[in-house]
């Protein structure tokens, strides 16, 4: 535990950067600033100064450089000599994060929690914990993730908030409504486009900010903003983040059956690969905006050009795993550190991917979000100055990316390894082919006719599916998975389609039975995972879960990600959306080498 002396600015970034659980309480000269009824309270310091020379808590100067001589006396004074800076306890904290094996799914559970605190209500995310106000452009491209992750309510508030304030003539300006920008303006285009067959009035407001974006481009390609203020300079970023820029025109020339819009986002990437090759290629801005170009290219089918230069990048990747946040420094960007493991894996690169995702892990603060920069464990003099000291709403974006990203990376690698086949009489299979048919007997008393909608959430190579088919073959069949081509061998009469389980890409109340089998310990978000298993069943319908139980836990090696059950607690889950869930123990597997490892869910819904 710490006690924090000072409660100005650098106090209360300390506060966030250990997490107010970890405070015992705060001193400071001002008695103005006692609160001894907040969380955590303040005192002043002369009330607390005996006391504090017999505590065991750690004791953290949080002030400026300039008064930190002042407050070591003070506390030299009271005799009291055990003390450190803000700045030595980051470092050895940071330190001791990169040494110790991470609890990943705490980090998502906080990151997810950071996003909710930080999300304005029927606004947007904020820009920084130094700029509390919402970010338009950092919104809208959240917009995606939050869908990916089963956060709609979410998403919808922050669509409705960007039509809200789109300007007349398609634009959408900066955080504090002083100019507009191209980049801000295509980010929040990206947001609209996914949530569009949620929310379908944002096609106006596509169709406006497409016009607006193409009324910036000149006969050569290049794509111009109306002001660049808030780029800072060209080493920091430049004009190739518009590539970024390009991906929501194609789409949006798809949708509304535009080609202009396609046309113009090929010639503006035409401009930037034929006439500035060389900084694409070469590590040339902060690792943020340079993993912008890397995703703007893979977006717009120039994996080879980010291939190439993903490889003259991989030369200043340590054996840790971090990247540098310019190509002459030793100091991390976390964003950009999340941003380039999501180009690795989109390019099928796991182990690099792995590994500046896991050191980026590693630096989150205890409140949950992450400055824009660290120091590097080796070079912890050197001063890092993008967002030193203030989180950034965009790291747990690209965190949530790179997951996602992770994810199907791994899947794909990983496929060949899938079974094809499961047994008859395997209990797993029993279990489901037994639910189907009572349903399909429910169904046929009450509507005359027993056929019925399944969906295989997960479906891997589709092992159960091919049994049901044959076993109960006048039923509809669909099937969902991370990977494409786990699902390649899927029988043509299966309606398939890629998604994750926090993010089924069907319709609500679209099915009569969905099960899941050895998938939901790999949702990472067990709630929101079950959200969307219940959203598209219908009324009356069955949801099934089969999976591993936690009172197993140690009898196999798990993943970093993955998750057994509590019987009870999952039970507990699923009964916020049924009317009944009966939980089933010991089912029979593969000659049960494990006894007792798996059970099965099965709600009804309400």
């Amino acid at each position: 535990m710490y006690i924090i002396f000072g409660y100005g600015n650098y106090g209360k970034k300390c506060i966030e950067f250990l997490g107010s659980e970890r405070v015992t309480y705060i001193v400071d000269n001002n008695e103005k600033k006692r609160d001894i009824h907040g969380h955590p309270p303040v005192y002043a310091f002369a009330e607390k100064k005996k006391e504090m020379g017999m505590t065991e808590d750690e004791i953290v100067i949080a002030v400026s450089e300039e008064y930190e001589a002042e407050l070591m006396k003070q506390l030299r004074d009271a005799g009291i000599s055990r003390y450190l800076m803000f700045s030595q306890l980051k470092q050895r904290i940071v330190k001791e994060k990169i040494m110790q094996r991470t609890d990943f799914i705490a980090v998502y559970q906080n990151a997810l929690r950071w996003i909710h605190e930080h999300t304005l209500q029927d606004m947007g995310i904020i820009n920084n914990t130094s700029l509390r106000r919402p970010y338009p452009e950092v919104t809208g491209y959240y917009i995606p993730t939050l869908l990916h992750w089963g956060y709609r309510e979410m998403a919808i508030k922050y669509a409705k908030w960007l039509c809200s304030i789109q300007k007349g003539d398609g634009s959408w300006y900066d955080t504090e409504d002083i100019a507009p920008y191209v980049f801000d303006t295509a980010q929040i285009l990206k947001g609209l486009i996914a949530v569009r067959e949620l929310l379908p009035e944002v096609d106006g407001h596509i169709r406006c900010g497409c016009d607006w974006i193409l009324g910036n481009v000149l006969p050569s390609g290049k794509l111009t903003t109306p002001t660049q203020d808030a780029w800072g300079d060209e080493r920091t970023c430049s004009e190739l983040i518009h590539v970024y820029c390009l991906s929501p025109l194609m789409t949006a020339g798809k949708i509304f059956a535009e080609p202009r819009y396609e046309e113009v986002a090929q010639k503006i990437l035409s401009f930037y690969v034929e006439n500035h090759r060389g900084d694409i290629e070469n590590f040339s801005l902060l690792s943020h905006f340079y993993a912008y170009v890397m995703e703007g290219l893979i977006d717009m089918g120039r994996e080879d050009v980010a291939r190439r230069a993903m490889e003259n990048l991989a030369v200043y990747q340590k054996e840790d795993g971090s990247v540098p946040g310019y190509h002459d420094v030793n100091w991390v960007c976390s964003t950009g550190l999340f941003q380039l493991a999501l180009v690795w894996f989109r390019l099928g690169d796991v182990e690099r991917g792995n590994k500046a995702f896991a050191y980026a892990c590693k630096l989150q603060n205890g409140s949950g979000g992450w400055y824009g920069s660290y120091p590097h464990l080796e070079h912890l003099g050197e001063e890092n100055t993008y967002f030193p000291a203030s989180e950034i709403s965009w790291a747990n974006k690209y965190f949530l990316d790179a997951l996602y990203y992770k994810y199907m990376c791994e899947f794909d690698a990983h496929a060949q390894n899938f079974m094809e086949n499961i047994e008859k009489d395997d209990g797993r299979y029993q279990l489901i082919l037994g639910e189907i048919s009572k349903a399909a007997k429910e169904k046929t008393e009450v509507y005359g006719g027993g056929t019925l909608d399944i969906l295989d959430v997960g479906c891997g190579q589709g092992r159960y599916l091919k049994n049901l088919r044959s076993d109960a073959p006048a039923h509809n069949y669909s099937a969902m998975d991370i990977s494409d081509l786990l699902m390649r061998g899927l029988d043509e009469s299966i309606k398939r389609k890629l998604g994750m389980l926090t993010n089924i890409p069907f319709k609500d109340n679209s099915f009569d039975v969905v099960y899941t089998c050895e998938v939901l310990e790999h949702a990472v978000d067990i709630c929101s995972a079950v959200r969307e298993l219940a959203r598209v069943t219908r009324p009356g319908g069955k949801i099934i879960i089969i999976d591993k139980l936690q009172s197993k836990l140690g009898t196999m090696e798990i993943g970093e990600w993955e998750q057994w059950f509590d019987a009870e607690e999952l039970k507990s889950v699923l009964e916020e959306y049924c009317s009944e869930v009966i939980v089933e123990q010991d089912i029979d597997y593969e000659n049960n080498p494990i006894p007792g490892l798996f059970a099965a869910w099965v709600g009804t819904m309400k």
